[in-house]
């Protein structure tokens, strides 16, 4: 797999996760695939399996956000990409059940393997995410 088709397929899988669109996101990844957060979030810092991913970690969100699973906005700021790695700065607006707005920037590193996500790992202000979501 060239860069470039690293990237669309990481724009793919962000475009359908931005629809909510599950099951098109699901099949972007590797059947053994990993998420992994930064271990200061209040869950589990590594998710593997891409069922996991979905039923774990995207679950997470029913619970913070109004939209839950179901869309989200990702303004994709800067994509990097290499064969093998594609790097997404972008920021995530949204708005928590509690009524805050939520509104940040999230650096993102797709790993790349037989053509699909193999590896996720997200950088992100958890304690930011901490105060308005959850405190």
């Amino acid at each position: 797999m060239d860069a470039e088709s690293s990237e669309r397929h990481v724009r793919h899988y962000l475009d359908a996760i931005g629809r909510g669109d599950h099951a098109v996101a699901l099949e972007c990844f590797n059947e053994d695939a990993t998420w992994t957060t930064p271990p200061s979030m209040p869950w589990a810092s590594v998710f593997h399996g891409r069922q996991a991913i979905f039923d774990e970690y995207f679950a997470v969100d029913k619970g913070l956000f109004t939209t839950g699973m179901d869309s989200y906005d990702l303004e994709q700021t800067c994509v990097i990409a290499t064969p093998t790695h594609v790097v997404v700065e972008m920021t995530h607006r949204s708005t928590g059940l509690n009524g805050k707005k939520y509104e940040t920037d999230h650096c993102i590193v797709f790993e790349m393997r037989n053509g699909r996500i193999d590896a996720v790992r997200e950088y992100i202000d958890s304690l930011y995410l901490q105060r308005q979501m959850i405190d």
